[in-house]
C-alpha cells in the first residue's frame, strides 16, 4: 500500500531531562522493490540541506498524491539532534561533539570485524541480514554511539544512501567511491554538480565509507557482487551562507532527477541532464594551508580554474610594521578551487582553499585522505 509515514526513534538521553529522538518521514511506492535514504544536518551547522530536505519532502508529498512514488524514500531532516543542541553564544557548533572535540562525521563503526566474527553459509547468506546483524551487535550505551548506531542501521537497508553536508564557502562537489563512477557522475549530472573527488579508501570512516566497506568485504569474501551494492555519496552543497530556497528547491529537483533515473519514481518534466562533471581523484584534492596569520584578499573565487604556481590570495599582515609587505598564496595544483573559508581572519596553518588537482599529490595517501577539522 502507498503510505506516508513519519517515525521517532528514541536515543539515550545526554543527561537528566535530556531526550533526544531522531525523525525520519517515509514514502513508499507500490511498484519497486528498490529503496533510497536522504540525510542532511549530520554536521549540525550545515544548513543548506535542511531547507534542500524541506523542498524534497514538499515535492515528494505532490508525487505521492499522483502514485508517482514507485519505490521506498526515507527522508531524515536533521540526522544530528545532538548537534542541534549545540548553540554557543548564538553560533550552531554542530560540526564537532562538545563532549569530546569528536567530528560527528568521523569514527562511525566499522562492520568488517563483527562479519568477520559471524559464521558464514555462504549458500544461504542474505547480505542486508549480515549487516544488520552486525550493526545489532554494536554497542550503543552513550547518545553519540547510539545515534551513530541508529543512522548506519536504516541507511544499509537502502540501495541508494545520499548524505547531505556543505563546506565554508564553495561550489556544488561531491565524494563517491571509484568503484561507483557511473553513478557518481549520474547523480552529479542530475544536481548540475561540476567537481566530483572519487577515492578507494578515504579513511577515517565518516558515515558514506562506513557504508561503503562493509559492502567491499561482502563482494571480496564472494557473499554479493558489485551489482547489488548500494551507492553511498556526501554531497556538499556549496558553502554555510547559502541557505536559499531557490538553490535549494534546484538541488531537491536535482535529487528526485537522480531518484527517477534509479526507478524510484516518475518524473514526467525530467529535463536533460548537464554534461559530464569534472571527475578528481581525492588524492589530488589539496588543503592548502596559510602561510601565516592575517586576513585574505582572494584574487580567486571558488569555481574558479587555477593553474599550479598561479597566485589565488595574498595574506594582509595586520599585526606587522608598516610598509610590511602582503605575503602570496599560490595555488599547488592544476584544477579548480572548491572551497574558501568563510571568516577571512585566519591563523598560521589554518586551511585556507580546498583545491580539485587532476592529478595525486605526493603527500596525500589512502586512507588517510580525511582532515579532522
Amino acid at each position: 500500500m502507498m503510505s506516508i509515514q513519519t517515525r521517532f526513534t528514541d536515543l539515550p538521553p545526554l543527561g537528566p531531562g535530556n531526550t533526544v529522538r531522531l525523525l525520519t518521514h517515509e514514502f513508499t511506492g507500490q511498484e519497486s522493490a528498490r529503496s533510497a535514504y536522504i540525510q542532511a544536518g549530520l554536521h549540525a551547522d550545515e544548513h543548506p540541506g535542511l531547507l534542500a530536505l524541506w523542498h524534497l519532502q514538499e515535492m515528494l508529498v505532490d508525487l505521492h498524491q499522483e502514485g508517482r512514488i514507485l519505490g521506498k524514500i526515507v527522508i531524515c531532516p536533521f540526522a544530528n539532534p545532538v548537534g542541534m543542541t549545540q548553540n554557543v553564544l548564538g553560533f550552531w557548533t554542530g560540526r564537532f561533539n562538545l563532549a569530546n572535540g569528536e567530528n560527528f562525521n568521523r569514527n562511525f563503526p566499522d562492520l568488517i570485524p563483527l562479519l568477520e566474527a559471524q559464521h558464514i553459509d555462504s549458500s544461504a547468506v542474505v547480505p542486508q541480514q549480515k549487516l544488520q546483524a552486525a550493526i545489532a551487535a554494536l554497542p550503543a550505551t552513550d547518545t553519540v554511539g547510539a545515534l551513530r548506531k541508529a543512522l548506519l542501521s536504516e541507511a544499509l537497508q537502502h540501495d541508494i544512501v545520499l548524505d547531505l553536508h556543505c563546506d565554508t564557502a564553495g561550489v556544488l562537489h561531491l565524494y563517491a567511491n571509484e568503484a561507483q563512477r557511473e553513478r557518481a557522475t549520474r547523480l552529479a549530472a542530475c544536481m548540475n554538480i561540476d567537481v566530483v573527488f572519487l577515492e578507494h579508501s578515504a579513511g577515517g570512516q565518516p558515515f558514506d565509507e562506513s557504508c561503503n566497506r562493509p559492502w567491499n568485504w561482502l563482494i571480496d569474501q564472494g557473499l554479493s557482487s558489485q551489482e547489488e551494492r548500494p551507492f553511498a555519496a556526501s554531497i556538499e552543497l556549496r558553502g554555510q551562507a547559502d541557505v536559499d530556497d531557490e538553490l535549494a528547491r534546484e538541488d531537491a529537483k536535482g535529487i528526485l532527477n537522480f531518484l527517477a533515473s534509479e526507478g524510484l519514481l516518475r518524473l514526467d518534466d525530467q529535463p536533460p541532464m548537464k554534461g559530464a562533471p569534472q571527475v578528481y581523484p581525492l588524492e589530488g584534492a589539496s588543503h592548502l594551508p596559510s602561510p601565516g596569520h592575517g586576513l585574505l584578499a582572494w584574487k580567486k573565487r571558488p569555481g574558479d580554474s587555477v593553474s599550479k604556481g598561479e597566485l589565488i590570495a595574498e595574506l594582509v599582515p595586520i599585526d606587522a610594521s608598516i610598509g610590511t609587505p602582503r605575503t602570496p598564496i599560490h595555488s599547488d595544483v592544476d584544477g579548480v578551487l572548491v572551497v574558501q573559508p568563510l571568516f577571512k581572519l585566519v591563523r598560521a596553518g589554518q586551511r585556507v582553499a580546498l583545491l580539485a588537482g587532476t592529478e595525486p599529490l605526493p603527500n596525500r595517501r589512502a586512507g588517510q585522505l580525511l582532515n579532522h577539522f
